[in-house]
């Protein structure tokens, strides 16, 4: 039954493609209207898919961090933090780490970080403090193994401090140095640390204005031996702008910043040149970067080479914030040109999907090929079998 539908159709189709058939205009028509609807679909195919309003973070307002349990985000009545199903006022808080199965928050309180869900009696649904030495305020903070490195305040400029987990009378260790740092952004790494930010260059630096020099985008790397302070060590000092985010990668570690994109990978530096206001990093480690308000692509990072996607509308948005949950969806949050928050959210994995537009469409295509030249095999066939010559 299958082989004579089979032949059924095939045949309709052959005495539609001869060149004497009456049915030709006819078929030049259907042709005609197929490759304008081709077209047209190819045109929306050429949009990113899975775009979407709202964000997966399920909270209101500009969201500043995250983990996967946890949500640091700023209303009209300031600035919260929701942790699974609680929520907890925190006026300072600058940041949210995952670290040995809990959560790190840097509350802005001098001397203290703040933990939760370490397991025990009291702090696993309540948040909890320890100290990390008078006289620090941490605004950033990443563990590798037991030792912790600590972006802390100091004046109007950022230093590293360094300490061991579960020290009852931690004496924290602090770098001190000259260069005036605004470090924003902190991974662990096989050796330690590494930074991201920017340098601010001294007053009258090269005729730059001396009520406000220019910040340059800056990555370091940081080591410590649990005896001495932090040792850093420049790794690269870009053009004006900042960095604001490090992600780790099978090609390397990736650094975006405002200015340009390196990949660091064995102690080699490699500029991308493409700029971002925020990126994240999904479970296929490619590298999302987001451009500013009115931007029409999103680019992605894939090992060291960029595919510029076309976004289905221009960002309304101008994006501060980036992250991806473990199923893939990132979510985008920033104000928009009434400096209201707002969010969006892109399936990353629809991007090579069948069932996205594009990839039903290459289906499509593979299908159409097949029976197209499945039509011109059965016409040789069948020209060979009644030796005719061609």
């Amino acid at each position: 039954m299958g082989r004579l539908l089979l032949a059924l159709l095939m045949s309709g189709w052959r005495r539609l493609l001869e060149e004497e058939s009456e049915h030709q205009w006819l078929s030049f028509a259907a042709f005609t209207i197929i490759v304008i609807i081709g077209a047209i679909l190819i045109d929306w195919s050429s949009d990113l898919s899975g775009v979407h309003e709202g964000s997966a973070l399920e909270v209101n307002g500009l969201v500043l961090d995250s983990t996967e349990d946890s949500v640091l985000y700023q209303t009209e009545d300031g600035t919260l933090i929701k942790y699974k199903d609680t929520e907890e006022n925190s006026q300072y808080a600058t940041c949210l780490e995952e670290y040995r199965g809990m959560t790190l928050a840097c509350l802005g309180t001098e001397g203290m970080l703040a933990y939760i869900g370490d397991g025990g009696p009291d702090c696993d649904t309540e948040w909890c403090q320890f100290s990390i030495g008078d006289n620090l305020t941490v605004t950033e903070v990443s563990g590798n193994g037991l030792a912790l490195m600590l972006i802390v305040q100091d004046g109007t400029s950022n230093s590293l401090a360094a300490i061991w987990y579960g020290d009852s009378n931690p004496q924290p260790v602090v770098t001190q140095y000259e260069e005036t740092m605004h470090l924003d952004v902190i991974i662990p790494t096989d050796d330690g640390w590494l930074i991201g930010g920017s340098w601010q260059a001294p007053p009258n630096w090269l005729g730059s204005n001396p009520t406000s020099p220019p910040k340059y985008e800056l990555v370091i790397e940081a080591e410590w031996d649990g005896i001495g302070a932090p040792s850093i060590e420049i790794v690269y000092m870009g053009n004006e702008g900042s960095i604001h985010g490090i992600f780790s990668t099978d090609s390397g570690y990736v650094a975006t910043g405002t200015s340009d994109t390196i990949l660091i990978s064995d102690g080699e530096i490699k500029s991308l040149g493409i700029s971002s206001h925020t990126a994240a990093v999904d479970n296929n480690d490619n590298v999302w970067l987001f451009g500013g308000l009115g931007s029409t692509t999103v680019a992605v990072l894939s090992g060291s080479e960029i595919t510029l996607e076309k976004l289905p509308e221009p960002l309304d948005i101008l994006p501060t914030y980036a992250t991806c949950d473990s199923d893939g969806m990132i979510s985008v949050h920033g104000s928009d040109s009434y400096d209201e928050s707002s969010a969006f959210s892109i399936d990353s994995n629809a991007r090579t999907s069948f069932t996205s537009l594009r990839g039903i469409l290459d289906l499509g295509f593979i299908l159409v090929s097949l029976m197209i030249l499945s039509i011109m095999a059965w016409n040789v066939t069948d020209a060979i079998r009644k030796g005719k010559v061609f």
